[in-house]
């Protein structure tokens, strides 16, 4: 038998710098089909041992006709890793060719695997053959042309913590009734939960090991399939009830977000947030067989009774009334797209509804729509008197198309403002009609809020637990999924919590958990009815462009791989997310943060790593197509884009006086750009084609009209291609004067691949990572890894005043799959012999510029930590005012008798905390009798929305 193993099947390439092992799709419009591929029509799953695979599979060549000897096989996708795959995640198999003497009829069986094995090999309804291993172990398959081709994948069972990425692609419909059962989708945890009754109480019976971040779960009653929304991986898991397993998952368009299944139970429609279309997948036949275009980032879904209208609804469509900035076009702000599902199109659109649609539910009768909402007034300061950015609501909608009412809003309630409400009720996010009642869960304010149907009047407020999200009514209770804290909370008629039942076991880090707790929650007195996440809707943009100070409206900047892009914000007013930690709770939610959690808020921050590498665009498993290639060479040439969004992290770091908005402008990481859907300081784009057609006019580039698809393509499919970068170690803020024992280092979201024959991830890593003196002497030294954390140990101290390079060069390789797709690097600078030591604490007497030209002197107090980090001093900020109790580690460094000191978090007055950066100092006195620092005078700049002020002095002395 002639069989091509694994290392043969990368070396069949089409040669598609800038990856080794990328095959390449030839049509542009359709990237995840090539012209060498085959239908293999009449099979359907692939016969695996045990299995029920579908039509069943042709295995072991038996069958073949062809060319003797012939491999049929396309290359294996570059970005996966079949030495270590993730138990729950799809696993893609090299596409069959039609090159002279394959078989017209092709399929991949599963021909060995382990005991306990049943799932199959499904050959068609998507772009690549699949498979979903149900169990850990070893697996070969074969195909069925004359080469008898074969490969072997290893499935590796992985806990949820350690599966977790913070791409934060949340549940926003994470509960479904499965005949009399409850389901849910547990989001971070990448599990389901089943909830059976048992003796009128509500019992865990399993918990499922699925892909990515499902965020929506639907059933047919009586099916034996339920069927997930994976917004990590872009597929449609499907769930055997009878083994509880996750056995098979479609490919069906980016992060799919909402599900909805037809009265026949014959076809699924599934929301693709960023692709602005709705899938509609064939169940039988397992394949998408139409999409819907509908309109800017649509998630919730609701369909008629009869299968006949499916309302969808966008869930950032932000307000074109009160927005006066000109950002809209004639068709933006639709709010909710009626489609009808037998011509497939949208028959109505309805605009005027809310900015920010969550969730949306039919009447029982069908009648009317219901919508939970935020809406906002982006014009008058958040903190004004009077003003109501936000307005958290309620709105119904005419939904009987035999009505002269429908598609128009019947009424609405402020939640929080409408008489006899019991206070705020920020972010709804889930909406539910029984009875006379409408059910309302606050993802931020943790209640449920009942309503009466008729007149909207709050009935009562019940307390659940944090992310309350989807309502499922279940017997005679309704039930709420509480997606932070992975709990499930049963209400009777009355509004009464019987039972809460825990999910899953919370997978993110505490500090992680406390600190997206910190993002979502309500703010303090004026803020007390929003909360940053209000703003940054699942982290990103909310559609609107806001007034951030007296003559600054913005676009919110979306949150995403920011310790691997500092500075911050669209002004560059954030030096880190330490400091962010405290600025934003205090400064623009008004609810100044203790030091757990400003840590919190750091390490979550920290976090966000924003799109999967995975698009609507790229191949199935994240590689570039040929049209995004060629469209990367444009980017790096002729369309003059690698100036200022320069790779690995497409963005120089550097704040440009005038940007494409007119003004001064932090440039921003085009790593997942084809995500945000609104664009610019100014937010003047609100699709990605209008954006590049603003930043082609910028930079004066003259492209084809094949040039521009070209070049579109590539931004649409810009995602990292290994693992997530994260901070590098010293970094900008912090590259001078390092101390001799320096141990730089830098971080990614995945561990470095320790799946190689006879090779630890030190061992590779140690052939990518180096430290180069200024003239390109590699330094002597060791590599230590931990996960994704490279860390280089020099054999000897630095030398002082010596200038050295950090390098992590392209190809590192990762665990999950991909390399590092280009060279990221720091330089910095050892420092001299400090003239003195430095004291246990010291004060600092920061003179702060008031109004009038007035100045007033601040204190803090600098504590020295008893263990610094490597290659500097740790020092602890207390800054002991206005009853607050910061504690912030920062790093400084004394070269000679100069004083460097990476940004701090700055309180300057009760509600507001400065970022104090470019602090920078002179030892002016040493105390001779021990050599210690007395006196030390410098400078800081003070930032803000829309402050920037250089040298502000200060002074520190003993304490």
């Amino acid at each position: 038998m002639r069989s091509l193993r694994l290392s043969q099947l990368l070396v069949i390439l089409v040669g598609c710098a800038p990856f080794a092992a990328v095959a390449c799709s030839d049509d542009p419009t359709n990237p995840n089909t090539t012209t060498s591929s085959s239908s293999a029509s009449g099979s359907g799953g692939g016969g695996g041992v045990g299995g029920d695979g579908g039509m069943g599979g042709v295995g072991g060549g038996s069958s073949s006709t062809g060319t003797p000897g012939v491999a049929c096989a396309d290359a294996l996708l570059p970005l996966q890793n079949p030495r270590a795959h993730t138990l729950g995640e799809t696993f893609y198999l090299p596409r069959f060719l039609t090159d002279p003497g394959c078989p017209a009829e092709l399929a991949w069986q599963v021909v060995a695997a382990p005991p306990d094995s049943k799932n199959a090999v499904y050959n068609t309804g998507a772009p690549e053959p699949r498979f979903t291993p149900d169990v850990p172990g070893n697996y070969t398959f074969r195909l069925n042309d004359p080469a008898q081709t074969e490969l072997t994948l290893r499935a590796v069972a992985r806990t949820p913590e350690a599966r977790f990425r913070n791409h934060h692609l949340t549940p926003l419909h994470g509960a479904a009734a499965v005949d009399g059962e409850l389901w849910t989708t547990n989001g971070a945890s990448y599990t389901v939960t089943r909830l059976v009754p048992e003796n009128g109480q509500w019992k865990k019976a399993g918990e499922i090991t699925v892909g990515a971040w499902p965020a929506a779960i639907a059933h047919h009653p009586g099916d034996k399939k339920v069927y997930i929304a994976q917004r990590g991986g872009d597929t449609v898991g499907i769930l055997d009830r009878d083994r509880n397993v996750l056995e098979d998952a479609l490919w069906v368009g980016d992060e799919p977000s909402g599900l909805a299944i037809a009265p026949d139970g014959a076809t699924l429609y599934v929301s693709l947030a960023t692709m602005r279309k709705v899938a509609v997948v064939d169940l039988a036949k397992r394949e998408v067989k139409a999409t819907i275009d509908v309109g800017f980032d649509p998630r919730a879904l609701a369909l008629s009774a009869d299968g006949k209208r499916l309302f969808v609804a966008s869930y950032r469509s932000g307000n074109k009334i009160k927005d006066t900035r000109g950002t809209y076009g004639p068709g933006d702000d639709e709010d909710i797209w009626i489609v009808d599902t037998e011509t497939q199109k949208v028959s109505l659109p309805i605009s005027g509804v809310a900015a920010d649609l969550r969730s949306i539910a039919l009447s029982e009768d069908g009648a009317e729509l219901y919508v939970a909402s935020t809406d906002g007034d982006p014009e008058p300061s958040q903190s004004a008197p009077g003003a109501e950015p936000f307005s958290h609501e309620v709105v119904v909608l005419g939904a009987d198309p035999a009505k002269p009412d429908y598609g128009t809003v019947l009424r609405r309630a402020d939640l929080t403002r409408q008489s006899g409400s019991g206070g705020a009720v920020v972010n709804p996010s889930g909406v539910l009609g029984v009875g006379d009642t409408i059910w309302v869960a606050s993802e931020s304010s943790d209640v449920v809020v009942a309503l009466d149907r008729a007149t909207l009047a709050e009935k009562g407020r019940t307390a659940v637990g944090p992310g309350a999200r989807a309502l499922v009514k279940i017997g005679n209770d309704v039930a709420i999924h509480c997606y932070q804290s992975f709990e499930a909370s049963f209400l009777d008629a009355t509004g009464t919590v019987v039972q809460t039942v825990s999910l899953a076991e919370d997978p993110r880090p505490a500090d992680i958990a406390l600190g997206e707790r910190v993002f979502t929650r309500p703010g303090g007195g004026f803020a007390s009815n929003h909360a940053c996440s209000s703003c940054h809707v699942e982290t990103q943009n909310d559609g609107m462009v806001w007034r951030f100070g007296p003559q600054i409206w913005h676009n919110v900047r979306p949150l995403q791989l920011l310790d691997a892009t500092t500075p911050l914000e669209w002004g560059a007013y954030v030096s880190n997310t330490d400091n962010f930690g405290y600025q934003g709770p205090s400064s623009i939610v008004g609810r100044p943060a203790t030091p757990e959690e400003a840590l919190g808020m750091q390490a979550f921050l920290s976090s966000l790593l924003g799109a999967p590498r995975e698009t609507g665009h790229t191949r199935v498993d994240g590689s570039f197509t040929q049209a995004a290639l060629r469209g990367k060479d444009l980017f790096e040439g002729k369309a003059a884009c690698y100036g200022c969004h320069a790779p690995p992290l497409y963005t120089s770091r550097e704040y440009i006086p005038v940007g494409k908005s007119g003004e001064p402008a932090d440039i921003p990481s085009l790593l997942g750009v084809y995500r945000h859907g609104v664009y610019f300081v100014k937010g003047q784009a609100r699709d990605l084609e209008a954006a590049l057609d603003v930043a082609i006019q910028y930079v004066g580039a003259d492209l084809t009209t094949d040039e521009k698809a070209d070049l579109l393509q590539f931004l649409r499919e810009l995602t990292p291609k290994g693992a997530h970068p994260l901070g590098i170690w010293p970094d900008i803020d912090s590259d001078d004067a390092v101390y001799p024992n320096i141990r730089p280092r830098i971080a990614f979201t995945d561990p470095i691949d320790d799946s190689q024959p006879g090779k630890t991830a030190a061992d590779l890593a140690a052939e990518y990572v180096t430290l180069e003196t200024e003239a390109g002497e590699k330094v002597a030294g060791s590599v230590v890894v931990t996960g994704g954390v490279v860390e280089f140990v020099p054999a000897a101290p630095l030398t002082a005043g010596a200038k050295y390079r950090f390098r992590a060069l392209a190809g590192l390789p990762f665990l999950s799959g991909g390399a590092l797709w280009g060279e990221r690097s720091t330089e910095f600078v050892v420092a001299n012999p400090a003239i003195g030591t430095w004291p246990k604490t010291m004060k600092m007497t920061v003179t702060v510029p008031g109004p009038g030209g007035s100045m007033t002197p601040l204190d803090y107090v600098l504590e020295a930590s008893d263990t610094p980090r490597p290659g500097g001093m740790t020092l602890i900020v207390k800054p002991q005012l206005f009853g607050n109790q910061q504690r912030q580690e920062v790093w400084a460094r004394l070269d000679g008798d100069k004083l460097y000191m990476q940004p701090i978090a700055l309180p300057i007055n009760p509600s507001g905390v400065a970022d104090a950066a470019m602090i920078l100092g002179t030892v002016k006195t040493v105390n001779q009798a021990d050599q210690s620092i007395s006196l030390v005078e410098g400078t800081l700049r003070l930032g803000g929305p829309g402050i920037n002020i250089p040298g502000v002095k200060f002074v520190l002395v003993p304490n």
